[in-house]
């Protein structure tokens, strides 16, 4: 998104970053040389303003949640102009923009006009060391492979930069050192996995996009943090839902605001998060919930089976978009940004946009075969989800025990066929009805 900045209004939002000041040292940023900014909500707007190279604590105008970054700028004159690249790395993202100014004197260009400016351009491509990551983002901002950030947490040595505009732009070595203490002292180191109980459901069979979408958006919600917003869905009867990692800004929220199709909005504590895999599971324990979505826990889908996916892209719930499953792949290098290497990723054609992440995409059957997470550009039409059944082994989730007969067999997903007339019968059957 393009933006020209004239100085009037640089200098009038200014203003609105707040003065900076030390933090003293706190339980929380102990062994930290930490600075605080009263409000950062435009620091890519007038981004001259911000303290690089140190770890800033923010707090969210919105939750009054703390946000650590580290910010870094890189700028290259040429005669009278002055190129100049705005970085902010926190632990789940790093977000940028850029500004070309011309009219620039021998020693500053304070006092030159922004003939062009914007946000760093999806994909991304950054390097540390050795290692290359290509990561996808909207609005010049990109969620960060948990890789790279463990890289950096254990080695403060190596060169980072980024690829803009096919030039390299370095980051500081500072900020690399800064960065590594933050990441060393600010992430939580792990997380207890809860105990998730899923069953096996009754399900229909090719489903109309109509039908599957009355049947399952009930239990989709729109989940609201301070680190943003995004969808989740529920998986079980205890009120668990999930969502994507990053909708939660990396488990630093510890409650969350949950939006729901039709009744009051609920509150919700997130009980785990998975910076591998780009998941985390809210627990809501009081109100009506919805009922839990099926899930396709026994098998992966397969190329060319119909999708839809649904959520709320920028904001506007309820939200369903249709496609196929274009390949199902193994995480590797050109995935590292989305799942742990090795995980299985799906890949669709399903528009996937901002606010969609975290919520469920389904097959014809209503059942959800994973978790939407990104879409590589809008304009080539390359989406992705997390395989559910990746997520529910690494919660070590066992299957369900279920009784089966000859008449109550499982589907190649494990859930039961309702469209079955015998199933239907019996079961009324066996309720007394």
């Amino acid at each position: 998104m393009k933006r020209v900045l004239i100085m009037a209004a640089v200098l009038g939002l200014a203003s609105a970053l707040g003065d900076i000041q030390k933090v003293k040292a706190s339980e929380g940023d102990k062994d930290l040389d930490v600075v605080e900014i009263e409000n950062a909500d435009q620091w890519d707007v007038s981004p001259r303003k911000i303290p690089y190279g140190r770890i800033t604590k923010i707090k969210s105008s919105f939750s009054g949640e703390a946000e650590y970054a580290v910010f870094d700028r890189n700028y290259l004159k040429r005669g009278g102009s002055e190129q100049s690249v705005y970085t902010k790395w926190t632990s789940d993202y790093v977000r940028g923009v850029y500004e070309l100014r011309a009219g620039c004197g021998w020693a500053s260009c304070s006092l030159g006009y922004v003939i062009d400016s914007g946000d760093l351009p999806s994909p991304l491509e950054i390097k540390y060391g050795s290692e290359k990551y290509t990561i996808y983002g909207d609005d010049g901002k990109f969620y960060l492979p948990n890789s790279l950030v463990e890289n950096i947490k254990k080695n403060n040595k190596s060169s980072l930069s980024i690829r803009f505009k096919k030039k390299v732009v370095p980051m500081g070595k500072g900020t690399v050192e800064t960065l590594s203490k933050m990441y060393n002292n600010v992430i939580k180191k792990t997380w207890k996995i809860p105990p998730v109980k899923i069953s096996a459901q009754k399900v229909g069979k090719n489903l109309s996009v109509e039908k599957l979408s009355a049947q399952s958006l009930p239990s989709v919600v729109t989940i609201k943090s301070g680190a943003g917003q995004g969808t989740g869905f529920f998986i079980d009867d205890n009120g668990i839902l999930i969502t994507n990692r990053h909708v939660i800004g990396g488990g630093s929220a510890k409650q969350v605001k949950i939006e729901t199709v039709a009744g009051p909005d609920l509150k919700g504590d997130v009980i785990y998060v998975s910076r591998k895999d780009d998941f985390a599971l809210i627990k809501v324990s009081e109100g009506k919930l919805p009922k839990p979505l099926p899930l396709c826990y026994a098998s992966y889908p397969i190329t060319g089976q119909s999708v839809v996916a649904l959520g709320s892209p920028l904001g506007l719930a309820n939200t369903v978009t249709t496609g196929i499953v274009s390949a199902v792949r193994r995480s590797g290098k050109d995935f590292k940004s989305v799942a742990t290497e090795g995980a299985s990723i799906i890949q669709t054609d399903a528009s996937i946009n901002p606010g969609n992440s975290g919520g469920p995409l389904l097959n014809q059957n209503a059942e959800v075969i994973g978790i939407n997470t990104f879409g590589k550009t809008s304009s080539e039409g390359l989406n992705f989800a997390v395989s559910i059944v990746d997520i529910l082994e690494q919660l070590e989730v066992k299957k369900p025990e279920v009784e089966t007969s000859w008449f109550r067999k499982l589907n190649k997903c494990g859930n039961f066929d309702s469209s079955n007339p015998l199933l239907n019968f019996f079961d009324r059957k066996t309720s007394g009805s």
